[in-house]
């Protein structure tokens, strides 16, 4: 089954509604979400955050999150598709699929290359002990399609407190840096995490060709 993006929500909200200022609100939220599809191969471009209010997003009844990949330049929204165990997978309408433990990174589907599989419990039990070392490992594919697993040793670090806003509402997070190294390689991923352990916003490593995955929960 397709998902129901907030692009289709919004259609149908604008149909049923028959007020004018919502029916305008609902078409620019179809059009801005129309065009900020995650893909393979789109050339970078300047990234332009979707407007709309919280308001609008609320009227949907639905779970989203915005994510962007920076050195694309695209960004989609993902609806909650599937929830096994800790784990939630997130999908485009187009296909493209975000899997996270927790609010950490664990799996993409459609990025290429793909991050195929992920073990983030090292980190996640740092971050409950308010940092320290972990051990992180990713998995990707070779030329040949087959796994190789990439070990990396990080060390998360408490970067203070910060309040964020995603359209129009608020938190109170800490914000967590982990940095990780396997031999000249190094990335750093971001954590904002709100009351419950939720990950509220974050900037996680996919893979060092595509880059970072940023997200937001809406």
């Amino acid at each position: 089954m397709r998902p129901i993006t907030l692009a289709a929500a919004f259609a149908s909200t604008a149909l049923l509604t028959g007020c004018g200022d919502e029916i305008s609100e609902s078409r620019q939220v179809v059009q801005a979400v129309a065009g900020s599809v995650l893909s393979i191969g789109r050339e970078a471009a300047p990234l332009q955050r979707p407007q709309f209010s919280r308001a609008a997003i609320e009227e949907t009844g639905q779970d989203f999150v915005l994510a962007s990949v920076p050195q694309r330049g695209v960004a989609a929204l993902l609806q909650l598709a599937g929830q096994n165990g800790p784990e939630e997978t997130w999908l485009t309408e187009d296909g493209v699929s975000v899997t996270y433990e927790r609010g950490f990174l664990v799996a993409t589907r459609g990025l290429g290359p793909d991050l195929m599989a992920a073990d983030v419990s090292g980190v996640l039990a740092a971050v409950t002990r308010g940092g320290g070392d972990a051990t992180r490992v990713h998995e990707y594919l070779d030329g040949n399609d087959q796994i190789v697993r990439h070990d990396y040793a990080c060390r998360v670090e408490r970067a203070g407190t910060e309040r964020i806003t995603i359209y129009e509402r608020s938190y109170d997070t800490e914000k967590f840096e982990e940095t990780c190294q396997r031999g000249a390689q190094t990335f750093t991923n971001t954590y904002w995490i709100g009351a419950g352990g939720v990950v509220w916003k974050s900037r996680q490593l996919i893979s060092p060709p595509v880059g970072y995955l940023d997200s937001e929960r809406l």
